[in-house]
């Protein structure tokens, strides 16, 4: 048989040119794989940081006010737990991500669920009572609803995220109602809890960084978190560009996880403490303010329209395990340590559906 060498040496040549363009190609994927892991590792890091900045100045200002101190207190606590989710998907809405803002702020109510609660129950069972289960965690399913139903249209008006805000209103002064009523021992006690929900807010991992106090470093805990939730932003972009992961998926589950550490260590170490009613409060709180306060941000910084497909899974996975958790607290008024199981199983089942729905070519 003829043999063309000619022809094969400038075959070989054109195969030996194409080889350091791959490599020039694997070289740069790699090189912004690394810069957007780092980025995401620098954002939880600063945000986490930043967050027990905030806390542990609370913790004193909260100390200094007294009885009087109810409604700070309430709608103090209730934002901080909020804090990274609404600084991470504002961020994000502003920088033209709407799919990681709002697959963050409504996976994030899944999470704390999932993780604050059910994760809490499987260390140890936690009591229940009337009056946590008709203020918190009966308004923690209508608010589910409400959202659900403002969403599923497709659209994301100024509108419904003032009325989102507004929601907010009642339920913190509700709150703070019931706080203040009471006799006086009992009223102590509620304050003792509240400074206990902030100390546990500033471990992360069995570890508690003591930080200076005063109005500077409350302030430097604030920028610090900004800054963490810009790199964490910019991280989860750049990482579902290189990857060629969907952003949705992306906020859903490494944004989502990520602004919720905070939350998940301080139930562990306050569980682990025999704090159980307090985690539990606290758990249902930081749901209903993520999904009123978040929700409501991104209506009125950037309006959206979205696929209702693609919000179906995650959007029904807040509801259900919203009145999920509502029926496992009627029920024996104590979450047990099947009922944590159950409930941290629905964050793995959200994201299955979501990978299901998204292979099928649903949205």
């Amino acid at each position: 048989m003829f043999v063309n060498p000619g022809g094969d040496r400038r075959t070989l040549k054109r195969r030996t040119l194409h080889r350091p363009r791959r490599r020039k190609g694997l070289h740069r994927m790699l090189e912004s794989l690394l810069f957007s892991a780092g980025s995401i590792a620098v954002g939880f890091v600063l945000l986490n940081q930043g967050a027990k900045f905030i806390t542990d100045n609370a913790t004193r200002i909260s100390g200094r006010i007294g009885r009087s101190r109810f409604v700070f207190g309430a709608l103090f606590v209730s934002t901080l737990s909020a804090l990274p989710e609404l600084l991470v998907s504002g961020i994000a809405a502003e920088e033209g991500s709407p799919d990681i803002a709002l697959g963050n702020a409504l996976a994030s109510t899944v999470v704390t669920i999932a993780f604050v609660i059910g994760v809490s129950a499987l260390v140890r069972p936690i009591k229940t009572s009337r009056e946590i289960v008709l203020r918190d965690a009966v308004f923690l399913a209508i608010v589910s609803l409400v959202a659900a139903t403002l969403l599923l249209d497709g659209n994301l008006t100024q509108y419904e995220g003032v009325a989102l805000i507004a929601l907010f209103v009642p339920y913190i002064l509700n709150l703070a109602i019931s706080q203040r009523t009471g006799p006086a021992d009992e009223i102590e006690e509620r304050v003792e809890d509240m400074t206990i929900g902030l100390e546990f807010t500033g471990w992360i991992f069995g570890r508690k960084v003591e930080v200076r106090a005063g109005l500077s470093w409350l302030i430097f805990g604030v920028l610090w978190s900004v800054m963490g939730a810009q790199f964490l932003v910019q991280g989860a972009i750049n990482l579902s560009t290189v990857v060629g992961m969907s952003p949705w998926f992306v906020g859903i589950t490494l944004v989502a996880l990520g602004t919720s550490l905070p939350d998940i260590a301080a139930a562990y170490h306050a569980t682990r403490r025999g704090y159980t009613d307090l985690v539990l409060g606290e758990g249902i709180g930081a749901a209903v303010v993520t999904t009123l306060l978040t929700l409501g941000m991104i209506g009125i910084l950037r309006p959206s329209t979205h696929s209702v497909a693609l919000l179906l899974p995650v959007v029904a996975a807040m509801v259900l395990t919203s009145f999920l958790l509502l029926a496992l607290m009627l029920g024996g008024w104590r979450i047990t340590s099947r009922a944590g199981a159950v409930l941290t199983s629905s964050y793995f089942a959200m994201v299955a559906l979501n990978v299901f729905w998204i292979r099928g070519g649903f949205p």
